[in-house]
């Protein structure tokens, strides 16, 4: 009977490897944690921690694969301000892309992870996000996002491309990640490249909407917004003030007004103003 026993484990463990790949690689959390898994033979290891410079939690889960479904134990590490501890059960989707939890003790707080990418492809250098398709927009996965400094300067990434460019100022890169997080923004979309002087996000190809604690907006109404030429320079204005200047591109000021009427933006908004390291618009 014991041999027959580890005979069925060994089937078990070759067939899921055959059905899903080895599982090794990076994962975000729809806790907005990076996992690091790691699968060797029938089991699975990762580190997890919250996406930030200084997380807030960080765990670590030992599991064993058994067909589609993973068991095993989790628990807080010190990186992180958080201690607890339990087990978890998952269950791999979508071809071993997705991970869904069935049963989980302990307060945990993730319900569903997504790779992001494979072991293999960790280590190539970042490229800056491009745009697809018709529209000049990039699109990303908000979940996958997190603050990482690359060769000295704080930016946006995921795990193989850079979409927002800090310098120096990880604080605004942390509000900033905050802001797109809140309002599920998941597409940059831009006016005049590849020096746009206009730009956006939208959320599931709509305009963001909602309020998020201590945010820094200017409120105007898109009906009487326009675009007037003022001492030369073209720009949208609300009434007696302006609100975007594009020098002396009529063209993209008004293909940016367009968009502001398409959308109904009726705010803009600031991260890190006077100088402002992030913008966007919003209802």
């Amino acid at each position: 009977m014991k041999n027959i026993f580890l005979a069925s484990v060994l089937l078990v463990t070759v067939l899921t490897t055959a059905a899903w790949g080895d599982l090794s690689g990076r994962w975000s959390g729809n806790d907005g944690g990076i996992y690091y898994l790691r699968q060797t033979d029938g089991y699975v290891y990762w580190y997890g921690e919250a996406a930030d410079a200084q997380p807030k939690w960080s765990n670590v889960f030992s599991g064993r694969l058994f067909g589609t479904r993973i068991k095993g134990n989790w628990a807080d590490v010190p990186k992180g301000r958080t201690t607890g501890a339990g087990n978890l059960e998952l269950v791999l989707e979508n071809d071993g892309n997705d991970l869904r939890v069935v049963n989980k003790t302990g307060g945990f707080v993730a319900t569903r992870w997504t790779r992001t990418n494979t072991e293999a492809s960790v280590t190539q250098p970042l490229m800056q996000m491009k745009p697809t398709g018709k529209a000049d927009c990039v699109r990303f996965d908000p979940a996958a996002l997190c603050v990482r400094q690359v060769n000295g300067r704080w930016k946006i990434v995921d795990a193989e491309h850079w979409l927002l460019d800090f310098g120096p100022n990880q604080a605004a890169a942390d509000q900033s990640l905050k802001v797109i997080r809140h309002y599920r923004m998941d597409r940059a979309c831009f006016v005049g490249r590849p020096n746009p002087l206009f730009s956006y996000m939208l959320a599931k190809g709509g305009s963001p909407s909602g309020a998020i604690a201590g945010e820094d907006c200017v409120d105007f109404d898109p009906k009487t917004v326009a675009v007037s030429n003022i001492q030369g320079r073209w720009k949208i204005v609300s009434g007696r003030r302006w609100l975007f200047d594009f020098g002396p591109a009529q063209t993209e000021a008004r293909q940016a007004l367009s968009v502001i009427r398409r959308y109904r933006f009726s705010r803009s908004c600031f991260v890190g103003r006077p100088d402002a390291d992030f913008s966007y618009l919003r209802r």
